[in-house]
């Protein structure tokens, strides 16, 4: 695991890292995966508690209930993992497939379960760039304003992860996030 040099501070109560690596860092308690409606990318399978009696679900055999974009369905990780959080960006149905109200809202709703749930470290998972769908440039923002509202919002994460699939990814959201804290340095300094 390649971890990079370069991070975000939000204030003194929570930080953003960048790594390269399909492992979380150890401690992480839930890791943010992208998903899309049919819930058929990746190979971990949904467990989550629908309300729904097993006689209202065998009821409709064969019917696919695509989930909501910008929803998260929670999961278990293989081995012991930490808690697997699908956020659902994806929509193959759609063009472009994935949006930034829908990888916002996600990461929201990830941020808040590991909120309730009283995790201090999430790693996540680039949501949305693949698939011609967002530019990394804005997600990287979109996860910015999330940790900045969790910060403000006193939230139990403390540690945020971005997972990166290599080292070349890893030089491209450094710049993108030298850049993102130049932006804010300079909104600082504004009277």
């Amino acid at each position: 695991m390649t971890r990079s040099r370069m991070a975000l501070a939000f204030g003194e109560r929570l930080d953003l890292a960048l790594m390269v690596g399909e492992s979380p860092p150890p401690l992480t308690g839930a890791m943010v995966v992208p998903q899309d409606v049919h819930l058929i990318l990746g190979d971990t399978g949904p467990i989550e508690d629908t309300q729904e009696t097993p006689e209202q679900v065998l009821a409709v055999p064969g019917v696919v209930r695509p989930r909501r974009p910008g929803s998260v369905v929670v999961g278990a990780s293989p081995e012991g993992g930490p808690l697997l959080l699908q956020a659902i960006v994806y929509d193959f149905d759609r063009s472009p497939p994935a949006r930034d109200i829908h990888v916002f809202e996600a990461l929201i709703a990830a941020f808040e379960e590991a909120r309730a749930r009283g995790i201090r470290s999430v790693a996540v998972q680039p949501l949305g760039t693949a698939h011609s769908g967002l530019d990394p440039e804005r997600f990287l923002a979109l996860l910015a304003q999330v940790c900045y509202s969790s910060a403000e919002m006193e939230t139990t994460v403390r540690h945020v992860h971005l997972l990166l699939a290599s080292p070349l990814e890893l030089g491209r959201y450094e710049a993108l996030l030298r850049a993102l804290a130049d932006k804010r340095t300079r909104a600082d300094r504004r009277p």
